[in-house]
C-alpha cells in the first residue's frame, strides 16, 4: 500500500498553528488547513484544525479519492469554491459528507503553485449559504496575510518533506 498523504506531525508547527488559528477572527470561518503537495510524486502533507477531522481523514484513507485533494492537483486554478469541487464517485460524495458532518461544510482552497509543490490552505464553515467571492472581496488582505503567515508556519515541514533538489533553487511560480 502507498502512502500519498500524512498528517504534519512537528510539535513546534502544530502548537504554532493551533495558537495562530485559535487567534483569528474571521467571520464565518471556523475551519482552517494548510497542506504542502508535491506534484511529481503527488504525495501531500497537511495540518488540519479539527483534530479529529484529520485523524478519521487518515484511519481511513481518504487521500486517494478526496475530491478537494483531486482538485487541487488536477486544475492550474488558485481559488477553489467547495461548490465547484466535483465528487466525481460515490467514494467521493461520502468523503465530502463525512465531511459536513465535522462542520466543514462550504468553504475555499486558496492554492500558492510552484513549479514542482504546491501550498495549499483551506478556509471552511458550516454554514451552507457560505459565498466564496464575496467572502473573498470582503477579507482580501485578512486572506492574503492569513496565507503568507501559514506557509511561513509549515516552511521547515516543506523542506523535510520535498525533495532536496526542489529547493536548492527557488521555483518560479506558475
Amino acid at each position: 500500500m502507498k502512502i500519498n498523504y500524512l498528517p504534519i506531525i512537528t510539535e513546534t508547527t502544530k502548537n504554532t498553528f493551533f495558537d495562530y488559528v485559535d487567534s483569528l477572527d474571521i467571520p464565518q470561518i471556523d475551519y482552517f488547513a494548510i497542506g504542502i503537495q508535491n506534484s511529481v510524486t503527488r504525495k501531500s502533507i497537511s495540518l488540519m484544525s479539527r483534530q479529529e477531522w484529520q485523524k478519521h481523514f487518515v484511519l481511513n484513507q481518504y487521500a486517494e479519492f478526496d475530491p478537494i485533494r483531486r482538485v487541487t492537483f488536477n486544475t492550474k486554478r488558485n481559488m477553489i469554491p467547495f461548490k465547484e469541487i466535483d465528487f466525481l464517485d460515490n467514494y467521493g460524495k461520502e468523503i465530502m459528507r463525512q465531511r459536513a458532518l465535522m462542520g466543514i461544510k462550504n468553504g475555499i482552497i486558496l492554492m500558492e503553485r510552484f513549479l514542482k509543490y504546491n501550498y495549499m490552505i483551506t478556509l471552511a464553515t458550516d454554514y451552507s449559504q457560505f459565498d466564496a467571492f464575496d467572502f473573498i472581496k470582503r477579507h482580501h488582505d485578512k486572506i492574503k496575510f492569513l496565507k503568507n503567515d501559514l506557509i511561513q508556519l509549515v516552511e521547515k515541514d516543506a523542506s523535510q518533506f520535498l525533495p532536496v533538489e526542489l529547493l536548492k533553487v527557488k521555483d518560479k511560480e506558475i
